[in-house]
C-alpha cells in the first residue's frame, strides 16, 4: 500500500488517495475551490467540475489520467441535481465513460452540493 501526497494535506484524518493492489482509491472530493475554502461559484455545474478537477489532481499526483478511472461514487443533496451534474460529468470525461453511482444524500460539509469518490487501474 501507498499513500499518494498532493500539494495540500487534507484536514481530516485521511489520505487523498491510496494505491493498493494494481488500483488507485481516491478520497472524497468536494467542490470546496482551494482558494477560498468555499464551494465552488456558479452553481452545481461550476461545483461539478471543482470535485473532478481535484480528483484529477490525485490522479495526476499518482501519474495518472482520468481516463484510468473505473469507477466514480457521486453524492449529490438532491436528486433534482442529477441532470446538471451528469452534463459536467460527461464535459470532464468526454469518451471515457466510467462505471458510476449518484447518490442523493441529505448534506455536505461547507455547503457543498456534490462530493465525489473515485477508483482508477494503475
Amino acid at each position: 500500500m501507498k499513500q499518494v501526497l498532493i500539494d495540500k494535506e487534507p484536514i481530516g484524518h485521511y489520505s487523498p488517495g491510496i494505491i493498493s493492489n494494481g488500483n488507485l482509491y481516491i478520497s472524497g472530493q468536494t467542490s470546496v475551490d482551494p482558494s477560498t475554502g468555499k464551494p465552488a461559484e456558479g452553481g452545481i455545474h461550476a461545483e461539478t467540475f471543482m470535485a473532478l478537477q481535484k480528483m484529477e489532481v490525485v490522479l495526476q499526483a499518482s501519474g495518472l489520467s482520468k481516463e484510468a478511472v473505473v469507477m466514480c461514487r457521486v453524492y449529490i443533496t438532491s436528486s433534482d441535481l442529477w441532470a446538471e451534474v451528469n452534463e459536467a460529468y460527461a464535459q470532464f470525461f468526454g469518451s471515457h465513460k466510467p462505471a458510476r453511482a449518484i447518490i442523493p444524500i441529505k448534506e455536505l460539509s461547507h455547503g457543498c452540493l456534490i462530493e465525489l469518490e473515485a477508483i482508477a487501474e494503475l
